[in-house]
């Protein structure tokens, strides 16, 4: 019965750490609002420079190639490009880097 009880216990180990890279981001930044690039540039200056590349390369992609490349290059989580129904044909592009989800119509 005891090794039942370790199987278990190693079990629920595993699945706690499986999911702890799926953690919820903690923080929202509308890069749309008025200030919030500068004040990305003042808080979080390597994230400013991550999100200042990926504005600049995608203007200058196929926006089906956009995910897959801020995935690859900037190791950003759960990356969203779709049109906006406000704006069209704008497209409205999210993506989490560490616990910060940013959102932008580049």
């Amino acid at each position: 019965m005891s090794r039942l009880a370790a199987i278990a216990v190693l079990v629920s180990l595993w699945t706690g750490v499986a999911t702890a890279g799926d953690v919820a981001p903690r923080q929202f930044i509308d890069l749309d609002q008025p200030g919030a690039f500068e004040a990305l540039r003042q808080s979080t200056p390597t994230h400013f420079e991550m999100v200042r590349q990926i504005m600049s390369g995608v203007t200058q992609m196929a926006a089906t190639d956009v995910p897959g490349w801020i995935v690859t290059n900037f190791h950003a989580r759960d990356v969203r490009y779709a049109p906006t129904e406000k704006s069209y044909p704008k497209r409205r592009l999210s993506f989490v880097l560490d616990d910060t989800r940013y959102a932008v119509t580049p």
